[in-house]
């Protein structure tokens, strides 16, 4: 058994944290041990035709995640859109580098089976994804 993971960077982006690791990090806290796993950093260009293509929905959204496989042993894509992630980060008043993470961990959630459609399911979801967080960032 074993998770492949892949990082590619359709945006260019400077990050101080290894994205790899604390990618890795969260999978292991969520007992996520087979599959892979492809993340990548793109513009709001990108991410609007991803959108419009597989939501029939031609606006900006910070993150998609696609899952081919199981939850406890994914065959995913997430893509995670650098200007939104900029534009949630100002508004939200976190640092970037914090945003991106929150989005890293919201994609590893939505692959293993956790939904936002609803407000209950929403607040369970953002709980778990700040709980990786202190964790991650704690060690």
């Amino acid at each position: 058994m074993s998770i492949t993971i892949s990082i590619n960077y359709h945006y260019p982006i400077k990050l101080s944290f290894d994205v790899e690791s604390f990618i890795l990090k969260a999978l292991e806290l969520k007992h996520v041990h087979d599959g892979s796993i492809e993340f990548t950093f793109i513009d709001d260009n990108y991410m609007k035709a991803l959108h419009k293509d597989y939501l029939d929905d031609p606006t900006e959204t910070d993150i998609m995640t696609f899952n081919l496989n199981t939850m406890t042993q994914p065959e995913g894509d997430i893509y995670i859109c650098i200007d939104e992630a900029k534009r949630n980060a100002l508004s939200l008043d976190i640092p970037f580098e914090t945003e991106i993470k929150q989005l890293i961990l919201h994609g590893i959630l939505h692959l293993i089976g956790y939904t936002d459609t609803n407000s209950f399911d929403k607040t369970y979801m953002l709980d778990e994804q700040n709980r990786l967080l202190t964790l991650i960032d704690d060690n």
